[in-house]
């Protein structure tokens, strides 16, 4: 397949990043199911069924949903290719809040590990995630002990593999604009639901020092480290990056980060750990900005096609598949 080589205006990272969200249409009709974790809490999951004995699970990046463009997109693709897709709703993020102080972030596995040991009848599965999803996908691959054994492939789409390296580039003045989205919808939703569920977080943070901040390095030092047990952001980012757990990975992985993305500093990329990982294939292009690969046709994108082609291949010789 030929690679990425986008009009004029979509070389600029920015607009490449920010088309898909604000002007893409995807029309694909979700049947929701509701499950019970453990830990008396929910997670909403969309499926789109074919009758395929193949599951595709699709893992959403920060403050995003089973309504993000570019989950609807490849669960579009995927399905219109016969195979079955499990869009999940991170705790918090399909329009509803959950009961518990926790919500997600960037290293818990837990409620993947549940999704995907829970839907064992399919013969082969799959792994997408993008962005923070796709750092989590990763860190779920390097840390598992035993995969399950109908986990065949994963991709993982402009994954923060270095999660400060990432933290610190939206600091800067030309990602500003992200930081600023993600931040208002994070607060907004820790708002409501200490409103919802009145002295949830007493004795977990400060909501005094909530009011005050204006970084998500602000928001994982105040909010998300002491929330998961973490001393600092610090620990938390070290502790959650999957590029330190990327040796570990047992499973044929394709890793796609476009060079320009505009919140992933140089540490974000991988070379050396891919490098020493035959399972893993990692793939820069010139083009994409972050999650975008824009083009003016609604569908479909370039890296659905890729990533279809990547997953088939492996699904059907994963019998016979070895790392190159």
């Amino acid at each position: 397949m030929t690679d990425y080589t986008p009009s004029f205006i979509f070389k600029n990272k920015h607009i490449n990043t920010c088309f898909p969200t604000l002007f893409r249409k995807i029309e694909i009709k979700y049947e929701r199911e509701r499950i019970e974790t453990p830990d008396n809490d929910f997670l909403d999951l969309d499926w789109v069924k074919t009758g395929s004995d193949k599951l595709l699970i699709l893992c959403h990046g920060l403050e995003g949903s089973s309504n993000s463009k570019y989950i609807k997109g490849m669960a579009k693709y995927f399905s219109e290719r016969n195979w079955d897709i499990l869009a999940i709703n991170y705790r918090g993020c399909s329009e509803e809040i959950n009961k518990q102080p926790y919500f997600y972030n960037s290293g818990c596995t837990k409620d993947l590990t549940f999704v995907v040991e829970k839907y064992n009848k399919y013969s082969t599965i799959g792994i997408v995630g993008f962005s923070l999803g796709a750092n989590l996908i990763l860190r779920y691959l390097g840390t598992c002990e035993h995969y399950p054994k109908n986990l065949a492939v994963a991709t993982a789409v402009s994954p923060p593999c270095n999660l400060l390296c990432s933290a610190e580039k939206m600091k800067a003045s030309a990602s500003l604009i992200y930081q600023n989205q993600f931040l208002k919808s994070l607060k907004e939703k820790v708002i409501r639901k200490n409103k919802l569920y009145p002295g949830i977080y007493k004795n977990l943070i400060d909501l005094n020092k909530f009011q005050k901040i204006k970084t998500l390095m602000e928001f994982d030092e105040i909010f998300t480290a002491p929330l998961y047990g973490y001393s600092s952001s610090y620990e938390y980012y070290e502790k959650n990056s999957s590029i330190h757990t990327l040796k570990n990975i047992k499973i044929p992985t394709y890793i796609l980060m476009p060079l320009d993305d505009p919140i992933m500093g140089s540490d974000c990329y991988p070379y050396k750990e891919s490098e020493n990982n035959s399972y893993i294939q990692l793939e820069t292009p010139e083009f994409g900005g972050h999650i975008g690969f824009s083009q003016l046709e609604d569908f479909p994108y370039w890296h659905e096609q890729k990533i279809y082609d990547y997953i088939n291949k492996i699904s059907e010789n994963k019998k016979t598949w070895v790392p190159s």
